[in-house]
Formats: structure tokens, C-alpha cells, sequence
């Protein structure tokens, strides 16, 4: 699930910023999986049944996001800029620098922003994905308080303090946030599962049952709803990812596809006590390099809440 740094107002006022500059002239974050891997989870990899089936091609680099960090950077190196201008600029590339997995570039261009605009709602939310994102929740919560003082009607950030909460461990803020945002819009497949997920590490059977009330409902985006009728039982792990095949139109959407179906494929599994086969299904989420999808960005802390709990049970 793709969740922007930017509104569409300061998109828009981007735009018109690029469009007339051009004609006249996203504590310490969890460790790399890879340095980690156990005998045991490597084993996991080749033994699991649909492993294999499953593997996608990373997705490369997109030129386009290239050409446009090239522009940005030369609109802010030679255009003649006022604070506002060169904050949202600034912030536009942060989620440029973001989307193509440049984390610490993204956040320099954040913090400018804001020292440029201190009442920049979008920089702040910014700033908080990033904290929530490296395992920094302290950062993050006064990142995301920030914006809902600035911007009380933010589009998504009810659903990132969520995320944050929900990671850290406080699973009655993470369900009053995405209880939020999910009746924005109750018909939004992926406000119905994260609003689920936070519900049931509360009372598990209560949430089994909301589900079930809710998913039928929420068919705005069709394999948003193939995801929840997964995690209802409607639809087995082999179908969903037949599904996201059958689906994409490019190899791009296959792997936005993929990185959410291995992330809840993941999530699943972990829940049933398969924690390396939940492994591998994060691993396979990271495989994407999606890096703008909220699934991309929390595989990795699932990773480490899994090998916690791994190395808890072998003490």
C-alpha cells in the first residue's frame, strides 16, 4: 500500500513550480537480513513449498524518478527560489530520494524543508514516517502530533502514527488511529486490515468477527479486497499470488502486487507460529524493492520482531 509523503496541494504547487522553472531554462533501523540468516532460515528457504513459485525479478530503478531528482536539483541550485518554493521543491525530492530507497538523502531535504517552512505539515509527516520507519518512535509520535496540530484533516496521517504505535507496542493508540482512518473510508480494503491487525492483538476473537462484518464492504480497490479475502479464508495463499500475476498489467505492478501479498502472506504466518516461513515472506516483500509501500518499509521490523521471538524460544 502506497502511502505518498506529499498532499495533492503541494504536489500541485510542485508542479507549477517545476512547470515554470522548466520552460524558462520518504534509534537504529533493524539489521540487513542478510547479514543475520541462520542455518535454520536458509533452510526455510529452499524447503518451503512455494518459495520458489514465488520469486520476482527486484524492480530496477526508475529513470524517470532519476531524471526528476536532475530537475529538482537544478531548479534548487538555479532558480530563483522564495522559502516556500524551495521547502516544497525540497520536500519534493525528499520523497523522490525516498521512493528510490535513499533514506538519509530523503531526510537532509526533509529537515531543510522544515527549516525553511516550520509550519510545513507534509515535512513533518515526513519526518515521521522516516523515525517510525528506523524504530524511533519517540521522534515519530511528536513528528505525527505535529502534523495533526498543523493539519488536523491530513490525509494519512492517522494511519502512520498508527503504524508507529502499532510497532511499538501500543495497540490501544494504534486501533483509536486506524479506526480513524478507516472510517474516512470505510470502503478502502488496507484501512480494513491494518484497523484488524491492531484489533486483534486486543481481543482476537472480537476481531475475527469485525472482519468478517467489514471486508464484503470494502471492495474500492479489488486487490485490496482479494488481500482481505485471504485474510478471512475466502481465498488461499496459491490463488492471492495467481492473482497478482493474472492482475498486472506490467512487471511494475506485479511487484507492488507481490510486496503486499508476501507482507500478509508474512503477517499470516507469523500469527500461526510459522515464524521462519513468516520470514521468508518478508524477505520476499523486501526482494520487491518497493521502497515507497508501507509493507516494504515494515518487513524489516517484522524481521526483527520475529527473530526476537525466535531467539527468546531457543533460550
Amino acid at each position: 500500500m502506497k502511502r505518498l509523503f506529499l498532499n495533492k496541494q503541494t504536489g500541485l504547487v510542485i508542479g507549477s513550480v517545476m512547470s515554470i522553472l522548466l520552460i524558462s531554462g520518504c534509534t537504529v533501523s533493524p539489521d540487513d537480513p542478510a547479514a543475520t540468516d541462520s542455518p535454520e532460515e536458509t533452510i526455510e528457504v529452499a524447503g518451503h513449498r512455494d518459495a520458489q513459485l514465488y520469486l520476482v525479478e527486484p524492480l530496477p530503478a526508475d529513470q524517470n524518478m532519476e531524471i526528476e531528482l536532475l530537475q529538482l536539483t537544478e531548479i534548487l541550485y538555479n532558480a530563483e527560489l522564495d522559502d516556500e518554493q524551495k521547502a516544497n521543491v525540497l520536500l519534493r525530492r525528499a520523497v523522490t530520494f525516498d521512493y528510490l530507497g535513499l533514506k538519509t538523502l530523503s531526510l537532509v531535504d526533509i529537515n531543510q524543508a522544515i527549516e525553511l517552512k516550520p509550519d510545513m505539515a507534509d515535512a513533518y509527516h515526513s519526518l515521521g514516517i522516516y523515525f517510525a520507519e528506523r524504530g524511533e518512535y519517540s521522534g515519530a509520535f511528536e513528528a505525527f502530533d505535529s502534523v495533526i496540530e498543523l493539519n488536523p484533516n491530513h490525509d494519512f496521517v492517522y494511519l502512520n502514527r498508527g503504524l508507529a504505535a502499532y510497532y511499538n507496542g501500543q495497540f490501544d493508540l494504534a486501533m483509536s488511529d486506524f479506526a480513524d482512518h478507516y472510517f474516512q473510508n470505510t470502503e478502502d480494503p488496507f484501512r480494513v486490515i491494518w484497523y484488524y491487525f491492531a484489533a486483534k492483538e486486543l481481543d482476537s476473537g472480537r476481531a475475527d468477527e469485525q472482519i468478517r462484518e467489514q471486508w464484503e464492504q470494502a471492495d474500492a480497490d479489488p486487490w485490496g479486497q482479494k488481500i482481505l479475502a485471504y485474510l478471512v479464508n475466502e481465498v488461499t495463499e496459491d490463488e492471492l499470488i495467481r492473482e497478482a500475476f493474472s492482475g498486472s498489467e506490467d512487471q511494475a505492478q506485479l511487484n507492488y502486487r507481490l510486496c503486499e501479498a508476501y507482507f500478509y502472506m508474512g503477517k499470516v504466518a507469523a500469527a500461526q507460529g510459522q515464524n521462519y516461513n513468516a520470514l521468508n515472506f518478508f524477505k520476499l516483500a523486501l526482494s520487491t524493492n518497493v521502497y515507497s509501500y508501507l509493507e516494504h518499509r515494515y518487513a524489516r521490523s517484522e524481521i526483527a520482531r520475529l527473530r526476537e521471538s525466535i531467539r527468546t524460544e531457543q533460550e
